[in-house]
Order: C-alpha cells, then structure tokens, then sequence
C-alpha cells in the first residue's frame, strides 16, 4: 500500500508541475527554435568591420531585433491582461510565443514602426547622397499600392471600419500599416506640402530618420535632412521636436562612443525645444519609479509623443543592459514597439552589439538583411 502511495503522490507531483510549466516552457520554446545559420554569418559580417563601422550597424541592429522581441505583445494596452498572458515567462517576455497584438505576424517579424525605419536603410544602401523626391518615391514603392512587402492599404482600412462596427474582434492577418503612411501617400499625391499630416503624433518621423542619423550624423546637412524627413510622416509640432531631439540624442551617442548623458542634452535643447526639456524634466523626477508604473501612470502607454519618447528615454537610463530595456518596455505594454526601436538603438550603441543576445538575433528574421543593407550605405 505505501508503494502504492508513493507511486500516487509521485504521479500527483509530476501532473502539477507539468500543470505550471507548461506555460513557462511555452515561453521557451520560440527561443531554442531558431534559424542557428543568421547568427554566424551576422557575426562574421560584424567582425569584418571598423570600430566606427560597427557601432552603426549595431545601432540598426539593434533598432531591429527591439521591436521584433516586442511585435508579439504589440498594442496590449491592459496590463492585467499583459501580465496575464506573461504569468509564466515575466522575466523573458520577449518573442512571446503567440501573437497577442491586434495584427497577427509570424513570430520573428517586424511591426511598421521598424519597416519604416528598412525602408529607409534600403533607400540608403543603394545610394550614397540624399534626394528627397527620390526618397518619397521609396516610401511610396515600399509600402504603396503592389509592394512586395506584405503592405495592404485598402485592407487595413476595411479592418478599421469593421472593428467600428463591432463585427469583429479577430487580428488582422498581415502587415499593419502605419496611418502615418496612409495620409503621406494622400498629401503626395495631392502635393500637400509638407505631406505629414497634423494628426499624426507617434514616433514615425524618427524612425524613418534613424539610417539617416547613422548615415548623415556628420554632415553640415543633418538638420535640414532630419527635418525634411520628420515632415514626411508627421508635421505635428510636439512630434517633430521630439523626433528631431531624439535624432540629436543618437548622434551624440555616435559621436561619444556611447557614453553621452542623454540628460545633458536638457540645456542645449532649453530655447530651441523647450516642450522636450519639458519631457526629459518629467522623465528625470520619475527616474526612481518602476518603469511600468511611469509609462502606465504618468508617461502614458500609447504610440503618441510625448509619451513614447519618455517611456524608451526612461527604460534606457533605468536600465543595465540592452535586454533589460526591452524587456521593461515589453511589460509596460502599448506601444511597445515604437519605444523598443528607440530603445535598441541608443542600447546597442552604449552597450556593443556583443550584448544583444545572440538567440534574440537569430529569432528576428530580418537581422541577417539588416546588417547586409547596413554594410552597403557605410560603403
């Protein structure tokens, strides 16, 4: 009888713990399941470059795997909910094994917010100057009507007005366009100047200027190109001093190795973008809060500026490591990714591209393209 019973209690113990990890181990899975081929290659193409040549790549890198590590969990606005689905994998909540977001994406995919930023590397691996007209033309090839990305206008739209209507609660299957995108393929095409719109208030503009910072970072003509571009997607005031200010901050950050107080910039931005000052004051008084408690109670978790540029200024000054950020931004829930972008970048430049993980790249799919198309524009 006691054999018996210890046969039970052993079969009890076993069907619990199967019971409470299956979900943890679910968690793992998606990051002992990836292509261990892009890894070596990256790392080869990464050893091939100059110290200088390899803080750029890793910026776009970095910039990359962030929003991919993020996609899953995209847009999960309620955190009870968030931290439901991360009961069992809080601590690695990065390339959740399914999709949560309001678009469903195969996992190792990039949200709009990184494509935007593609668009722009692929624009300048091809091209050694800056031509505004010929980059419009990209964006519209890149994301317009029969583009090979995945991109589908009329689709999205259709979607949006069925979720209106409250007939149906299933994610849209494919990419999601930016509505940033959507009303610059309008103003082009009506020659609206500039062709942002006023309503636009997220952080578009500066993802599509990020390769441009890494490329033009140096020239007498960054802020005039880093304007112009900025202006593209949004002309909204508050997104374009904050997109522009952040494009300051990733050039210091070239310019310093890394090691630029991304707070000093307060003094030199006083006169010329006093709202920004004004954001990086209120991200300096919550610096000793919980970084889900600053983006949910006083940044806010939405796409919108300037709460998307607090909450990635705040996750990467209260942070160790380029993981540690992302994963912060992750839980605090949102719009994850468009912070994870920003976030990636200024953390793989502070920290070396040695300390993305490397399971983290082999997960993302484009990584591979992305060093190869950052290896072209550094020529």
């Amino acid at each position: 009888a006691s054999v018996l019973s210890c046969k039970f209690f052993i079969f009890a113990c076993i069907t619990l713990f199967s019971t409470v990890t299956s979900q943890a181990v679910e968690c793992l899975l998606t990051l002992d399941q990836v292509d261990t081929k892009i890894m070596p290659e990256v790392q080869k193409n990464l050893a091939s470059l100059s110290k200088d040549k390899k803080k750029i790549v890793s910026i776009l890198l970095g910039a990359a795997v962030g929003d991919a590590a993020a996609r899953p969990l995209h847009w999960v606005y309620d955190v009870e909910t968030l931290h439901g689905y991360l009961e069992h994998c809080y601590d690695t909540p990065e390339f959740y094994p399914e999709n949560k977001a309001m678009y469903d994406l195969e996992i190792g995919e990039n949200s709009c917010f990184w494509d935007i930023s593609n668009c722009s590397l692929d624009y300048l691996s091809k091209r050694r100057d800056f031509d505004y007209e010929k980059f419009c033309e990209q964006l519209l090839s890149y994301f317009g009507q029969g583009n090979k990305h995945g991109y589908d206008v009329t689709g999205k739209l259709e979607y949006i007005e069925l979720m209106k209507k409250g007939l149906t609660k299933n994610p849209f299957k494919g990419k999601f366009i930016s509505s940033s995108l959507i009303q610059f393929f309008e103003n082009y095409y009506k020659n609206r100047v500039p062709f942002g719109s006023e309503t636009i208030k997220e952080s578009d503009g500066f993802c599509a200027c990020l390769p441009i910072v890494c490329r033009f970072y140096n020239s007498n003509e960054f802020f005039e190109i880093v304007n112009q571009t900025t202006k593209t997607l949004s002309s909204w005031p508050t997104a374009v001093s904050h997109s522009t200010v952040a494009c300051i901050i990733i050039q210091e950050l070239i310019k310093s190795n890394g090691k630029y107080n991304v707070l000093s910039i307060k003094d030199a931005i006083i006169h010329t973008h006093p709202d920004v000052y004004q954001s990086l004051i209120n991200v300096e008084e919550c610096l000793h809060m919980n970084h889900v408690e600053a983006v949910t109670k006083v940044f806010g978790s939405s796409c919108a500026y300037p709460g998307s540029f607090q909450g990635a200024i705040h996750a990467f000054l209260t942070s160790s490591s380029y993981e540690e950020g992302i994963r912060k931004t992750i839980r605090a829930g949102g719009d994850s990714c468009g912070r994870a972008v920003f976030i990636g970048a200024m953390s793989a430049l502070k920290y070396g591209v040695d300390n993305i993980p490397s399971q983290w790249i082999d997960k993302t799919k484009h990584a591979k393209s992305v060093v190869n198309m950052s290896m072209k524009m550094l020529g």
